[in-house]
């Protein structure tokens, strides 16, 4: 199935989920033109060509978790560590990443998606046991106020750094509502007995792909 007929086939559900649900409250890098997505400017790198997924996309503010974390929420323990992830994706000569034990959650800052805003990825590495799971979730911030948070799905892996698989922000497309963007941020959660985890370079993929 193709990436087109998954957002096509995922679009109503997510509609009406997003109308009843929104309560008050080292690679080469370029720099995407004003007006692609529906956001600012971005410089986009393609960390995932090794592993065939050669989209363009963009580090999440302060996604590397090499210096400041000015909007990111920390809780329960969640903390940067030393030891980076294994491929240098990102950049050479990194060397945090963030900690996350049982417990745990750590939410980006906002950012700006598009329509064209299809996945987002990461690398992590599962400390815990066989039942060590991360949850992720997406947090949308509508133009009128509040916040709603859906799932994005789970995220099953080895004790070794590896890219997650590409994670769908199917519900991104509401979108179109808004003059072809919104206001997103994304939690990290372990879940499950004896969860602990690692992540590093957070990204977003700001191009849909055929």
């Amino acid at each position: 199935m193709t990436r087109k007929s998954l957002l096509r086939r995922g679009l109503p559900g997510v509609l009406t989920a997003l109308a009843l649900a929104i309560v008050p409250a080292s690679a080469s890098a370029a720099v995407l033109n004003v007006g692609l997505s529906g956001c600012p400017a971005q410089t986009v790198e393609h960390p995932f060509a090794r592993w065939l997924d050669n989209a363009n996309y963009v580090l999440a503010p302060g996604g590397s978790f090499e210096g400041s974390l000015a909007g990111w929420t920390l809780k329960g323990g969640a903390k940067v560590v030393s030891g980076s992830e294994t491929f240098a994706a990102h950049a050479p000569g990194e060397k945090l990443a963030l900690s996350l034990p049982s417990g745990s959650s750590a939410t980006t800052p906002q950012v700006c998606v598009g329509v064209l805003d299809p996945t987002m990825r990461f690398f992590a590495a599962n400390d815990g046991g066989l039942l060590s799971l991360m949850s992720i979730s997406i947090l949308y911030y509508p133009p009128g106020g509040g916040v709603l948070t859906l799932p994005l799905g789970v995220n099953v892996g080895g004790k070794n750094w590896a890219p997650s698989l590409p994670t769908l922000i199917t519900a991104n497309l509401l979108g179109v509502l808004t003059g072809g963007k919104a206001t997103v941020a994304f939690r990290f959660t372990p879940i499950g007995l004896g969860a602990k985890w690692r992540i590093d370079d957070v990204y977003v993929d700001p191009f849909a792909r055929n």
